[in-house]
């Protein structure tokens, strides 16, 4: 996995587990959802380095 993946995973898995451990059960699973569909995004068109934005 490249470095920019890895951040957006990261970054995705710290907001769903504070909203997980604040009772927001529903925007962790949102999260948690969003950070693996960008990944996945991040990952259809190899070759080369891409952001979100």
């Amino acid at each position: 996995m490249t470095p920019r993946i890895n951040q957006l995973l990261m970054g995705f898995g710290l907001l769903a587990g504070l909203l997980l451990g604040t009772g927001n059960t529903g925007g962790g699973v949102a999260m948690a959802i969003a950070g693996a569909a960008g990944a996945w995004l991040m990952r259809t068109r190899p070759g080369q380095e891409r952001s979100l934005w």
